[in-house]
């Protein structure tokens, strides 16, 4: 399979053609050789493409021969030259095919190898794409299909598990155990690329918690809340000089920000996305939330930032509290008013009549209304006194009373209220209104 005097390029195409020919002439052994011996040298020159392809024939030669190894190594070989082109997504699937076709192996320790390598491949490609509990989910599902003991003590099966429990419980000391056995991994060159890349994404997660600041202490219903997300660029400093990070960080966006709150909040003005931040900086987005009924219990948290790094990586930041909210009543607020609708003389009955307006943002409740007449003012029909289960806003209330004058001269009528904001407050308001009395 080696010609002398011809370009890697050439050789490739001469090898990809002659497998060609063999394949249609059902040669399938010797096509699977030339097939792959063509995505060998175009994995070379960097023809990734090329090479993806011949690997994948070579895998379809060595199936009809049953090379089972053989098809499994290609499948390996094809999504090496996937990785190259970065294409996630699609070298997902390639594991999958792997995996499903492993089954196809005689049990032994090559089986459970092959299983352990394109299951946890397939979740670094995952966590990647932003779905690691993809990659969570179908590692528990091949590992029924594997040697208990030899699943347990595998270096890759210890790498993913400190992965995913450093994401879970939010801890760097995880990963510090990744580091020391990284190079024991048996992973190749392109391989362990994705696995860098892995490891960054679950160290922003894990070591960068955003702050979440409140631009009040407390709130009434009527307000609304303003809230920055902020992100120090002391925060990134650490991961710069973490030697497994070799690949340069050229662009950050934010995709979305998942931000949990009690149901009597909405978002009401948040940043356009996708937003390019800056990781040499730090960055900063601004909320504004609109309070609409009072809880128990008003809270905002936890929040999940969703990036993508060069357009490619997709990440997540977190800050997992719940923030509890001071929601209070706009205050509440009563207008009593008392009108003659007659003029008081001397010894003749006059009409009065009391107003209560609620032309506040809250309900009052519980009133107790308390008149008190000056002595030379009699009471001869109605009552002073009133009590009113609650009082929305903008509802009135109003009564009227009879007064008889038996002394000329000015007074004061007296009003008392006490009422219950729906904070439980107790309120009190007293008023007093002139009254001329003539002869």
């Amino acid at each position: 399979m080696f010609s002398f005097g011809k370009s890697p390029k050439e050789k490739a195409e001469k090898d990809f053609n002659k497998a060609e020919q063999l394949f249609d002439a059902i040669q399938y052994k010797k096509a699977g050789k030339y097939y792959e011996s063509a995505g060998d040298t175009f994995y070379e020159i960097k023809d990734f493409s090329s090479a993806e392809l011949s690997f994948f024939n070579a895998a379809k030669s060595y199936i009809q021969e049953e090379r089972h190894t053989d098809v499994l190594n290609t499948l390996r070989k094809a999504s090496n030259s996937s990785l190259q082109l970065k294409n996630y997504t699609y070298t997902q699937k390639i594991f999958e095919k792997a995996i499903a076709y492993t089954k196809k192996l005689n049990k032994s320790k090559e089986k459970d190898n092959f299983y352990i390598a394109f299951s946890v491949l397939y979740y670094l490609c995952a966590l990647i794409n932003g779905e690691a509990q993809k990659g969570v989910n179908l590692i528990k599902k091949v590992r029924k299909k594997i040697n208990k003991d030899y699943f347990k003590d595998h270096s890759l099966i210890h790498f993913i598990t400190n992965l995913t429990i450093a994401i879970r419980d939010k801890k760097e000391a995880y990963l510090e155990k990744i580091i020391h056995i990284f190079h024991q991994l048996g992973l190749n060159q392109v391989e362990k690329e994705l696995a860098q890349i892995a490891i960054l994404l679950v160290y922003m997660q894990v070591s960068i918690n955003p702050e979440l600041l409140l631009d009040q202490d407390q709130w009434t219903i009527k307000e609304l809340i303003g809230l920055n997300i902020k992100i120090e660029k002391t925060s990134f400093d650490s991961i710069k000089k973490n030697i497994l990070f070799e690949f340069q960080i050229k662009e950050c966006k934010v995709l979305k920000v998942n931000l949990a709150h009690s149901d009597n909040l909405t978002i009401k003005e948040k940043p356009e996305f996708p937003l390019d931040i800056s990781l040499q900086e730090g960055f900063d987005m601004n909320f504004v939330l609109k309070p609409h009924f009072q809880k128990d219990i008003s809270f905002i948290g936890p929040i999940k930032i969703q990036y993508e790094i060069n357009g490619k990586y997709i990440g997540y930041l977190e800050n997992r509290n719940e923030f509890d909210l001071t929601l209070l009543s706009p205050p509440t607020h009563l207008d009593i008013s008392i009108n003659n609708l007659k003029p008081p003389l001397i010894d003749k009955t006059f009409p009065l009549e009391i107003r209560i307006e609620n032309k506040s943002d809250s309900e009052a409740r519980d009133l107790e209304i308390i008149l008190t007449l000056p002595e030379p003012l009699k009471l001869m029909r109605g009552t002073l006194e009133k009590q009113i289960y609650s009082l929305g806003t903008n509802e009135t209330i109003n009564w009227k009373i009879s007064a008889k004058p038996i002394k000329a001269g000015e007074f004061e009528i007296i009003g008392d209220i006490k009422y219950t904001d729906p904070d439980q407050n107790i309120l009190k308001e007293k008023k007093t209104f002139p009254i001329s009395i003539k002869m």
